[in-house]
């Protein structure tokens, strides 16, 4: 008695929270589970899971069990309490026809947290070839800003959005923002995307608190459209994230007019794509610098992180302290380098607080 009553204390802790976003084998192994054990699936709240063994090119469908064909969608329907959800490997599933049913699961669930990794935009400029069919996409007719906005529609609890793809088409967004109301998203308080795709959601998030902008290029007019559209969230934005090119010299020479987006900023975190080591390139500190000498435009900044990143593993272990007043405080920098994958990153951080 007492054994089966620790295994249900175990398998609530194990199965409440399950983060498998690049294990396409574990996921498949765990859809199984959940056709076995209903009552395992019912007690999952946060799933990141790899749906990439749905691809022949990726997995051998031998190895796919055939209760588990086309897309799991048996197996998932079983995890109703699921409130945060991550679908990796899954690039289509928002819009291809075949997924129909797929997306009424998803659509049923009831959602605090949603993240997107990958969106096939069949809107795009460019000739791709994709595991699977990829004729579907030339025969769509479809508008997939359209589709996005059906979903955010059908989760009227979801707080945090993570569209983090940079690749979706300006074509997408333009028919986001024609279409998007603040009825769709009135939850909304954290979202992820790329500049042009948080255009769509700045003029009609009027409770958003934090926004993370993915890499784009800046310039005049992308600061331009972000100002003119974030008249209501600019005073609501409290936690502020941008992801940089360190070669944008736009960006470098604006930083006060990027800051200053979002006046009311407690927490700004700034991650730098790509430090390199290559002839010509400025050192960390200089970035480091430009930052601490502009953040006085955010007068509410009580934390604020800077972050390196590449993906060149033959870059050398960096790591040293550095002291720079930073909004008339002393912040101190760590530069440390860490693991992502099993490709390296080498990575800085500022950490300033009160």
């Amino acid at each position: 008695m007492a054994n089966r009553s620790l295994r249900s204390i175990c398998e609530q802790a194990l199965y409440r929270s399950i983060f498998l976003p690049r294990h396409p084998r574990r996921s498949l192994r765990l859809l199984e589970t959940f056709l076995l054990r209903p009552d395992l699936a019912l007690l999952v709240r946060h799933l990141e899971i790899d749906l990439s063994w749905r691809y022949p090119g990726i997995f051998p469908a031998s190895q796919v069990p055939p209760v588990l064909q086309p897309y799991g969608l048996e197996a998932l329907c079983l995890a109703k309490n699921i409130q945060s959800l991550s679908l990796a490997g899954a690039a289509d599933w928002i819009w291809e026809p075949e997924m129909a049913k797929f997306r009424e699961a998803i659509f049923k669930l009831k959602l605090v947290r949603l993240q997107v990794p990958l969106i096939r935009d069949p809107h795009t400029e460019y000739v791709c070839v994709w595991p699977g069919n990829s004729d579907i996409e030339d025969d769509w007719d479809g508008d997939l800003g359209d589709e996005i906005r059906k979903l955010l529609r059908a989760q009227p609890l979801l707080e945090e959005f993570k569209l983090a793809d940079t690749s979706i088409t300006y074509k997408t967004s333009a028919s986001l923002r024609d279409r998007l109301k603040a009825s769709d998203i009135r939850s909304l308080k954290s979202l992820q995307a790329a500049p042009h795709v948080a255009l769509a959601f700045l003029p009609v998030s009027d409770r958003l608190e934090s926004l993370n902008l993915t890499l784009e290029e800046w310039g005049d007019r992308l600061s331009s459209d972000i100002e003119t559209n974030a008249a209501t969230a600019k005073l609501s934005v409290r936690r502020f994230t941008i992801r940089v090119w360190y070669h944008d010299e736009w960006l470098w020479k604006n930083l006060t007019k990027v800051f200053a987006l979002f006046p009311k900023t407690e927490e700004l975190s700034i991650a730098i794509n790509s430090l390199t080591t290559a002839k010509g390139v400025e050192p960390a500190r200089y970035y480091f610098e430009k930052v601490s000498n502009d953040v006085h435009v955010l007068p509410s900044l009580r934390h604020l992180r800077v972050t390196f990143e590449t993906l060149y593993p033959e870059t050398p272990k960096i790591f040293e302290r550095i002291a720079v007043p930073i909004a008339g405080r002393l912040g101190t920098i760590e530069l440390w380098d860490g693991l992502y994958g099993a490709k390296r990153w080498a990575s800085s951080k500022v950490i300033v607080e009160n």
